[in-house]
């Protein structure tokens, strides 16, 4: 009889171990993350600043949604830094296994200290040349570190778009990279209309991006995908889908840059605000290809960089579908 009463009982709290747990994993499915910022500070949550879920990272990581585990070491046989032959450093032609997303890769911190912003050509380039000197000095670490070259931009920044010197044909974006000879192109009359109303956060936001592409060129990203589109087809759906990913790379590093400096030098909260409206507006627009991603996945990838600051979770090379379109 004793022995019946000691099994029902233990029947009894196992079954009710088994609902509370249940109760416990709905409520956890139910509810967003809690952020991180909010955790370590104690703080209750706002709608702005880095460190709070973008709109691709409420429910999932999107760049693990098909990834392996985590590299142990740099692939492709890149010296480790530190080792003798890290000096002896050159580009990966890769794309989903490039050793830059293969392990946890973050940005350099920098007070950045830019020139006051003023709507005039000549000052638009000050401004810009200054900028690049900011991101040069927070990428230039982490890819020395990581074993890959490095090497700043060349900088073209016209008052006109047809002053541009370029090698690569223009097509009045406010911003371009040109792969051929490492150039990041902003003509002040095509750039005036997007930066309108912004103290610094959507100059450097533009600059930002442009610079993502230049980390893609050195590194080797930039001529895998050429060589990979030009298989699949450069219009095709295929080609398309690639063109998404790479844009939204470019963003999830330009979000790295904002939030790892968010608070330091003159990237303060306005600024940040700036650039991520800037990054909200960077989308495809309706009627036109779709090489560059909806609006939402856009802000969020650029969100994801700003809230990691990790290249490895900016690899948007494994991330679903759903995630780059």
């Amino acid at each position: 009889m004793a022995t019946r009463i000691r099994k029902r009982i233990l029947i009894a709290l196992l079954c009710g171990a088994v609902v509370f747990g249940a109760a416990a994993s709905i409520a956890a499915v139910s509810n967003s993350p809690a952020d991180a910022g909010a955790l370590r500070t104690g703080k209750s949550l706002v709608s702005t600043g880095p460190g709070f879920a973008g709109s691709v990272g409420d429910e999932t990581n999107p760049a693990r949604d098909a990834a392996p585990p985590i590299a142990p070491a740099p692939l492709a046989g890149l010296p480790l830094a530190g080792s003798p032959n890290a000096s002896a450093t050159r580009p990966v032609y890769a794309l989903t296994d490039h050793p830059l997303f293969a392990q946890h890769v973050g940005l350099g911190r920098v007070d950045c200290e830019l020139p006051e912003w003023q709507s005039e050509p000549e000052a638009a380039r000050v401004f810009y040349r200054a900028a690049v000197r900011c991101l040069d000095a927070a990428w230039e670490p982490t890819l020395r570190g990581a074993g890959l070259p490095f090497r700043s931009p060349r900088l073209d920044a016209p008052a006109t778009v047809d002053a541009v010197r370029s090698a690569c044909p223009q097509d009045g974006r406010p911003a371009s990279y040109c792969d051929a000879d490492e150039t990041i192109v902003i003509p002040y009359d095509a750039a005036r209309p997007a930066t309108a109303h912004s103290r610094r956060g959507a100059q450097l936001a533009l600059l930002a991006h442009e610079y993502g592409h230049h980390i893609q060129q050195v590194v080797g990203v930039l001529r895998a995908y050429t060589d990979r589109r030009t298989e699949a087809g450069w219009q095709t759906a295929a080609g398309q889908e690639l063109s998404r990913r790479l844009e939204l790379q470019a963003g999830c590093f330009a979000g790295m840059f904002f939030g790892i400096n968010h608070g330091r030098g003159d990237i303060d909260q306005r600024t940040w605000d700036e650039a991520a409206d800037r990054a909200r507006a960077a989308g495809d627009r309706p009627g036109t290809p779709r090489v560059r991603g909806a609006g939402h996945n856009a802000w969020g990838w650029w969100k994801w960089g700003s809230d990691k600051g990790d290249t490895w979770e900016c690899n948007t090379w494994y991330a679903d579908q759903k995630n780059v379109e």
